[in-house]
């Protein structure tokens, strides 16, 4: 497997698609025409934030965009020691094969690289498989970080490097 930062080259849109099918198989993923659009749009991120890909054989599997400051419009907390990462996806048809697992500790090796202390981040609460993730990496849950979009509640989790 070869993960590494998307450019304007790749299929930015099969990217965003990867992201969508992985949301939207969720049980009770709870739709917004809007949201629905930005998890999608990768050819916008890319512009403001690093974006990686996880390939095998060539075939793009998996996409996550890296927040490395919280000057960054994709930030989600006020830490200005922490990096954090979203809109994380691994393709339907082969999750539980351990490419997301790869995918977050490139995230948090490159959070290391950049000086940060820790990591935030939030999940919905449907994402039980990347909340058993984050568990196993050493990620914690901050419920005062805790989040609500509309009626949607973001769980917060914490790793400290």
């Amino acid at each position: 497997m070869l993960i590494r930062a998307l450019t304007h080259d790749d299929d930015l849109r099969g990217a965003g698609e990867i992201v969508r099918r992985a949301y939207f198989a969720l049980e009770g993923y709870p739709h917004d025409p809007d949201y629905d659009e930005i998890i999608a749009d990768v050819s916008s991120r890319i512009n403001d934030t690093l974006v990686l890909g996880a390939f095998v054989n060539d075939r793009l599997i998996g996409c996550l965009t890296y927040v490395g400051s919280v000057e960054n419009v994709h930030a989600e907390h006020d830490d200005p020691g922490a990096a954090s990462f979203r809109y994380f996806a691994v393709d339907p048809d082969v999750q539980a094969s351990g490419i997301g697992e790869t995918m977050v500790r490139w995230v948090i090796d490159r959070a290391r690289d950049d000086g940060k202390q820790r990591i935030h981040i939030h999940t919905l609460t449907m994402m039980t498989a990347a909340m058993r993730l984050y568990e196993r990496l050493g990620f914690v849950r901050a419920p005062e970080q805790d989040a609500r979009w509309d009626d949607i509640d973001g769980l917060a989790y914490v790793l400290v490097l």
